[in-house]
């Protein structure tokens, strides 16, 4: 693992290198939970990226060693997506669980540019495809996730952004709305920094509500690394968690 990191992290900086100055601005889905409300221009690719560590009580402990999210811009204004993640949940008392989890299939459409008080606006859908990635991880049937994500620039170095969605998860017969919104921050050229709410409920289940908060440094126009942290509000609630990563805008 450390020299295949080692290797994907030298390939992109010789490409970095290699790439000429005029790119399309990056905008990252990572690592706030609030999807951008921006497509990806047609032609290229995006390559998210990161590490998580969750304590989700003082027994489990989650962690995604891969949370990868690849973006290409197929049209103007729609992007194809698809998403998996390497986890291990470790459980005091008992044996690792480790492997694959199901993979995911989606779509990013713009619906209305920034304008005046009107935000940017997108739709997101995604399809968990069942009986994909490792057996421990496995789930029988299809479950799905649609959000409205939405963006308003307030000024030249703050932004809010938030969404509305609903997921239907695999293995049980009721919907889960959920909900995230961030403010963003640029305190330089390359650095920002956010803070976020999220979180979902349902009347069959009490409400999850969790706050994050990080950074972002623009490396070069094509290539950002990020670190987050956050803690749940709720009873059921995650502990705690950090993540680090990358994202990486590339054309062939």
């Amino acid at each position: 693992m450390k020299n295949y990191l080692i290797i994907i992290l030298s390939i992109l900086f010789l490409n970095v290198s290699a790439q000429e100055t005029d790119f399309p601005e990056l905008i990252g889905d990572r690592p706030d939970q609030t999807e951008s409300a921006f497509v990806m221009p047609k032609g290229y690719f995006q390559f998210e990226d990161g590490f998580i560590y969750e304590n989700e009580n003082s027994f489990v402990q989650n962690i995604s060693y891969s949370s990868m999210l690849l973006r290409y811009g197929l049209f103007k204004n729609f992007e194809l997506r698809f998403v998996t993640e390497y986890n291990k949940t470790k459980v005091k008392g008992l044996s690792d669980v480790k492997g694959f989890s199901p993979f995911a299939i989606g779509t990013k459409i713009h619906v209305h540019e920034e304008k005046a008080w009107l935000p940017q606006i997108a739709l997101l859908a995604h399809i968990n495809v069942a009986k994909t990635g490792t057996s421990s991880f496995m789930q029988q049937f299809h479950s799905t996730q649609m959000a409205l994500t939405f963006n308003h620039t307030l000024s030249d170095v703050w932004s809010v952004g938030y969404s509305l969605g609903v997921e239907f998860p695999s293995e049980i017969n009721y919907s889960i709305a959920t909900y995230t919104l961030v403010s963003g921050f640029s305190i330089t050229d390359k650095i920002g920094a956010f803070i976020e709410a999220y979180g979902d409920f349902s009347k069959y289940r009490h409400a999850d509500n969790k706050v994050n908060a990080g950074i972002t440094y623009l490396i070069a126009p094509s290539l950002q690394f990020d670190f987050a942290g956050g803690f749940g509000l709720s009873e059921n609630s995650a502990d705690n968690y950090y993540t680090m990563g990358l994202i990486y805008l590339f054309k062939i």
